[in-house]
């Protein structure tokens, strides 16, 4: 009885390897980059999924006096109120002329709540991680405050570093007065 249970079991095996297909291979998964396209200043931008709290409708702000010129001013957002910022002025250091910037991203990192307003809103994107690429030059306006970034089809989308950004020295001194600011140094 065993030697014929050994034999149906051999039978079973040869018949297996006749027989049987070879299992699929999962091809692995290239790890993906996510984010949000949208434009400061004119310029197509990238922010990494995470990095900015949502994107508003650019609140009715009221100017505080003495601050830099790409402060706008306060405006009311989720019961309180926080300091918008001119992308246009803060990144170009030129005033905007033209189609109001309806729309602000709502930043907000230890120590900094914000709005910077925008040109325009595009679309979630993702690209594969090893695409991106370090050495393409972008806009020389955002360059110091940018990392890589994607090719998408014929143009180039630099990722914008918040981090970069936060650690500006300007951004987290809005006072019109300081003496060590780009803009003071750049009027001497």
């Amino acid at each position: 009885m065993a030697n014929l249970a050994l034999q149906a079991l051999d039978q079973l095996e040869l018949r297996y390897r006749n027989e049987a297909v070879e299992a699929p291979v999962k091809l692995l998964d290239s790890m993906q980059w996510f984010g949000t396209c949208l434009s400061i200043a004119g310029v197509p931008l990238l922010i990494g999924e995470g990095e900015l709290e949502e994107i508003i409708e650019t609140p009715n702000v009221m100017a505080i006096p003495g601050t830099k010129p790409w402060v706008l001013g306060v405006g009311s957002h989720m019961g309180g109120l926080i300091p918008i910022i001119s992308g246009d002025v803060f990144f170009r250091q030129r005033p905007y002329s033209g189609r109001a910037r309806d729309y602000c991203m709502v930043l907000r990192r230890p120590g900094f709540y914000f709005g910077i307003t925008l040109s325009g809103l595009e679309r979630d994107m993702k690209f594969p991680v090893e695409q991106r690429d370090m050495a393409i030059p972008v806009d020389p306006d955002f360059a110091e405050y940018t990392l890589g970034g994607f090719a998408d089809q014929d143009r180039f989308l630099a990722v914008l570093d918040i981090d970069k950004l936060i650690a500006d020295e300007d951004l987290s001194n809005a006072a019109a007065n300081d003496p060590y600011s780009r803009e003071e140094q750049s009027n001497d």
